[in-house]
């Protein structure tokens, strides 16, 4: 990013691109602080932000889990600069709630969207289940997720694994079971100790 920013302070003319491509570049590299701080930058330049600038602005707040900053980007959007949230917005969204643990507020985004949300919402959702072992937000996604896309046996794995991490063996071996029927080769989050003393 060094050299991005030598180039972008060389430019005599910094357009919604080059401010964006800035932004968008520091929140992929985890610099959440600098892709805030360019945004700013940005609006005191007078520039307007479009669709791609939003998404990398949220983004970063996801990569901070900055969920307050996030919920307020998103808002500024579309008061200031009357930019209507994409699928990518709410999915950048529903991705900060459910990286802080905030399923509540993700159900509530996906629920909410004008538009159905897509697989890799889900994807995003149902990871953050694994990761906080929510088995009742887990359970919500496995029953949306086959919809969009029923060649993707992922969603039983991780479900399995939401299952063993709270120590819900019937439901694991009924997710084997539904594995097996489908006739998954991977049967993951299920062991079997045994003591032969």
């Amino acid at each position: 990013m060094d050299l991005a920013y030598k180039v972008f302070l060389g430019m005599e003319e910094r357009n919604v691109s080059s401010w964006t491509s800035m932004i968008v570049g520091y929140a992929m590299h985890g610099l959440v602080s600098d892709a805030l701080e360019c945004f700013r930058c940005m609006r005191e330049a007078g520039v307007k932000p479009n669709f791609v600038t939003s998404v990398g602005v949220i983004s970063a707040c996801v990569h901070g889990g900055m969920v307050q900053e996030g919920k307020r980007y998103f808002d500024m959007m579309q008061k200031y600069y009357g930019i209507r949230p994409r699928l990518q917005h709410y999915g950048c969204m529903v991705d900060l709630f459910g990286r802080a643990g905030r399923f509540d507020e993700a159900k509530e985004m996906v629920e909410g969207m004008p538009m159905k949300a897509n697989s890799i919402i889900y994807g995003c959702l149902l990871g953050a289940c694994e990761k906080h072992e929510n088995v009742e937000i887990g359970e919500w996604v496995a029953k949306h997720l086959p919809e969009l896309e029923p060649w993707n046996d992922g969603v039983y794995v991780v479900l399995s694994n939401i299952y063993a991490s709270r120590g819900m063996w019937k439901e694991v071996e009924e997710m084997r079971v539904v594995m097996k029927q489908r006739r998954l080769a991977k049967l993951p989050g299920y062991s079997l100790a045994t003591n032969s003393e």
